[in-house]
């Protein structure tokens, strides 16, 4: 069981360093043409962006199944569960939290606002900070500010 939950935490940690590389080095190069979207003025209630994690969601649906067809607690199960447990807690907080995608939920934790702010000045200038829980600021844009109530 001890085995199980640690491959359920490293699974969610090393999604972030996934999700780190995969934003920096196709989104915003190989697969530009689909992430601009995400990068733009949002027109409808969807983005050309949302089939990431739909794609996303879907080969941890498929990794959940097989982890669930093996006896017992399998590392491939609990890999799926940590992949899914940040996919939602991505959800929550990119698309709920900084973006208010959901204009009626009105979220405002103090705790959140450096990662708000971080991921308005990736917006800003389309570079880092690519990690959404684990950034750095850039140097040059440090001290900028960003309203807590502005949504990204």
């Amino acid at each position: 069981m001890i085995r199980f939950v640690i491959v359920v935490a490293i699974s969610f940690i090393g999604m972030e360093l996934i999700s780190y590389l995969i934003h920096r080095f196709i989104y915003h190069k190989i697969l530009w043409a689909i992430h601009k979207s995400h990068h733009s003025p949002r027109t409808g209630p969807f983005e050309l962006n949302d089939v990431f994690p739909l794609i996303f969601a879907a080969l941890s649906v498929v990794l959940m199944a097989l982890g669930l067809r093996q006896e017992g607690p399998s590392d491939l199960l609990a890999t799926s569960i940590g992949v899914i447990a940040y996919g939602s807690i991505y959800f929550i907080v990119h698309d709920l939290y900084v973006h208010r995608r959901v204009k009626a939920i009105r979220l405002r934790i103090p705790l959140l606002l450096p990662l708000k702010k971080a991921h308005a000045i990736h917006h800003r200038y389309g570079e880092e900070p690519y990690g959404l829980l684990f950034f750095v600021h850039p140097r040059r844009v440090a001290q900028e500010t960003v309203g807590d109530d502005d949504a990204v």
